[in-house]
C-alpha cells in the first residue's frame, strides 16, 4: 500500500451542501432525541446531557473537545485538533458527524455501564421479525433454505446475494432518524454501477481466498450480509467481518449486535431464518468466520488514515466488501471529485486487492461515473445522490486505474 497526497475538500456541514447542513440543523439531533425517548432508564442527568447536545448541535455552537478521559481519551483528542475551533454548522461533516456519536457515548456514560444508548432502537426492529425479511426474500427464490438443490449454480446464488446485501443499506436507523427505515429491494435498472459479473470473475478465480467484509449497519441489512457471508463459505472462502468497537450511527453493527441477531434468528418461525443462525454461528465454531471489531471503523479517519497494523490485514485479503454509505465516504474522502479524478488521487492511497463497494446512495459523494451518466441522473431525479433509490456495486481496480 503507498499513500498519494493530493489535497482532499471534503464536504462541510454548511449551507453549500444541503445534505450535511440539514444532517446538523435536524437529522442529528432527532436521532439524539429519539435516544432519549426510547431509553426510559437514562437517568436525569444523561437525559439532560444529551438533550443539551442536540440543541448545540441544532443551533451551530462550537465543538467541545473530549471531556471524559476514558481508555480511547487520546485517540480521539488526536482527530479532534485538526478540526479544533470548528461549530457544528462549519466544519467538516464526516468528522463532526462521528465525533458527535462518541459524544453521545460520553452523555450517558456509556464506558461506566456498558449500555447501548441505541439497544431499544435496534432490538425493536428484530422484535418485530423486519429484519428478517431479506432472508425470507432470498428464500422466496428457492435457494436459501438449508439443504435445498436445485441446478442453479454457486455463482448465480452469489451474484444475487451481493444485490441482497447492496440493497439491505437501505434499511439505515440513523438515515430514518426513527422513522420506519426503507427495507424494499431494488432492481437492476437502480444500480446506477454494476460490476457483479467481474466481482464474480474475481472470486472463481481463488476460490479458497480470505474474503474481508467491513459491515455497516445491523438488523435488516445485516441479515443480507449474513446470506452473503453463507454463500461466500459455501463457495470456498473465509470471511472476516469487521465490526464496529462500540454503538454508533444508531444501527452499525457491533460485535453484541451480531450476536444477537443470531440468537433472534435462531428463534424465528421461519426455517429460512433458522437456517441462517444454524449455518453461520456453525461457520463461527469452525473458525471460518471471523468478527473483528477496531475502534478505527467508528472514527473520523478516511482510508488512508487507516492505521498500519489494520491495513496490513487487509492487505492479505483476496477482496475487501466494504459496505455502506459512510464506507463509501470514508474511501474516498468525503470529497465530491470532478469526473475523471483518478482513483488513486480520490482514496489517497493504493492498495493490493480488489475492493468491492456496496453502498446505497445516500450522499453526494460518487467516483467513476462519466459525465453523460452524472447529466442523465441530474435530469430524471435531482436528489439521485441521497434520497436512497438507487446504489452501487462498485469494483475498484487499484492497479487498473
Amino acid at each position: 500500500m503507498s499513500h498519494h497526497s493530493r489535497t482532499p475538500n471534503p464536504i462541510r456541514t454548511t449551507p453549500e451542501n444541503w445534505f450535511a447542513w440539514n444532517t446538523m440543523q435536524n437529522r442529528l439531533p432527532d436521532n439524539i432525541a429519539h435516544t432519549v425517548r426510547v431509553n426510559a432508564d437514562f437517568t436525569d442527568m444523561e437525559r439532560s446531557r444529551l438533550l443539551t447536545l442536540a440543541d448545540s448541535i441544532r443551533g451551530g455552537a462550537r465543538i467541545p473537545e473530549p471531556g471524559l478521559h476514558w481508555h480511547d481519551y487520546e485517540w480521539w483528542v488526536r482527530q479532534y485538533e485538526p478540526h479544533r475551533g470548528d461549530t457544528w454548522h462549519d466544519s467538516n461533516w464526516f468528522f463532526s458527524e462521528t465525533y458527535a456519536f462518541r459524544l453521545i457515548l460520553d452523555a450517558c456514560r456509556y464506558w461506566q455501564h456498558g449500555r447501548d444508548p441505541f439497544w431499544h432502537t435496534k432490538k425493536a426492529e428484530l422484535d418485530s421479525a423486519a429484519a428478517f425479511a431479506p432472508i425470507m426474500h432470498f428464500d422466496s427464490r428457492g435457494h436459501i433454505a438449508r439443504g435445498h438443490t436445485d441446478g442453479d449454480s454457486g455463482s448465480i446464488r452469489l451474484a444475487w446475494a451481493l444485490q441482497l446485501a447492496t440493497w439491505g443499506n437501505r434499511a439505515d436507523l440513523s438515515f430514518s432518524a426513527g422513522a420506519e427505515p426503507d427495507r424494499d429491494h431494488g432492481t437492476e435498472d437502480q444500480l446506477i454501477v454494476n460490476d457483479t459479473v467481474e466481482c464474480m470473475r474475481l472470486l472463481d478465480a481463488a476460490p479458497a481466498s480470505t474474503v474481508h467484509l467491513v459491515t455497516d449497519n445491523s438488523g435488516a441489512e445485516l441479515a443480507g450480509d449474513l446470506v452473503l457471508i453463507r454463500e461466500l463459505v459455501r463457495l470456498g472462502h473465509d470471511v472476516v467481518c469487521h465490526v464496529k468497537a462500540h454503538p454508533t450511527y444508531v444501527s452499525d453493527t457491533t460485535v453484541a449486535d451480531f450476536h444477537y441477531f443470531l440468537t433472534r434468528a435462531a428463534e424465528s418461525d421461519s426455517k429460512a431464518v433458522q437456517s441462517i443462525a444454524f449455518d453461520i454461528q456453525q461457520a463461527l465454531n469452525d473458525e471460518r468466520v471471523e468478527l473483528r471489531p477496531h475502534a478505527y471503523w467508528c472514527s473520523t479517519l478516511f482510508l488512508s488514515g487507516m492505521p498500519d497494523a489494520l491495513l496490513s490485514t487487509l492487505e492479505s485479503a483476496g477482496i475487501i466488501i466494504i459496505k455502506g454509505d459512510f464506507n463509501y465516504r470514508r474511501v474516498f474522502q468525503d470529497t465530491i471529485w470532478p469526473v475523471g479524478t483518478p482513483l488513486a488521487q480520490a482514496t489517497g492511497l493504493q492498495m493490493r486487492p480488489r475492493v468491492l463497494l456496496l453502498r446505497g446512495m445516500k450522499s453526494d459523494v460518487i467516483w467513476g461515473l462519466e459525465q453523460a451518466a452524472v447529466e442523465a441522473l441530474d435530469t430524471d431525479d435531482a436528489d439521485w445522490r441521497i434520497n436512497g433509490r438507487r446504489a452501487v456495486i462498485q469494483l475498484l481496480d487499484f492497479d487498473g486505474n
